[in-house]
């Protein structure tokens, strides 16, 4: 297990790190490959400990200095908001679909059971309750795969941005 909690970005260029705005209205957000790279290197780090960003800086771009932390802490801040948004999400329409598919049941069931008890004990009868508990099963897979799997990963993320997004950023400037 790597126990440092650091991550080091050397950079020439600022833009190799943030996406300078276009106009008033937009921020400055991380480039794709810069926070690809935070974030493989934070996913390496122990899961509760803080996380220290140092940004090593080249002489011509001292201008930006001040720029740097709270960008990188804006840009994790919105990321752990939308996860948190599609955790939400996904719970939400979980639940909808769960409640949904247990209505399906019931009805399959009453149906089923008034069907066996109008009809005689044949295989056509046998056939079509065979494949209402298939259909059953069917209904109840995609709910209950959101409700016990699928919000791991983001919840993960979650975490994640927020120990980003709370992150120790040190600039130094080189040479």
């Amino acid at each position: 297990m790597n126990n440092t909690t650091e991550i080091k970005l050397q950079l020439q260029n600022i833009n190799e790190l943030l996406r300078l705005p276009v106009s008033i209205f937009l921020k400055s957000t991380l480039q794709t490959d810069a926070e690809e790279f935070i974030i493989e290197e934070a996913e390496a780090l122990p899961p509760k400990a803080a996380i220290n960003i140092k940004v090593h800086l080249a002489s011509s771009e001292v201008k930006h200095k001040d720029d740097i932390a709270p960008a990188i802490r804006r840009h994790f801040s919105y990321r752990r908001e939308q996860s948190q948004k599609e955790y939400k999400s996904i719970f939400k329409l979980g639940w909808r679909i769960l409640f949904i598919a247990l209505g399906l049941l019931a009805v399959i069931f009453s149906i089923t059971e008034i069907a066996f008890y109008y009809m005689p004990d044949n295989k056509p009868v046998r056939f079509i309750h065979e494949s209402f508990i298939i259909l059953s099963w069917v209904a109840l897979w995609r709910p209950l795969e959101l409700l016990l799997y699928e919000w791991h990963p983001v919840k993960t993320d979650i975490n994640l941005y927020s120990r980003l997004e709370q992150s120790n950023v040190q600039v130094i400037i080189n040479g």
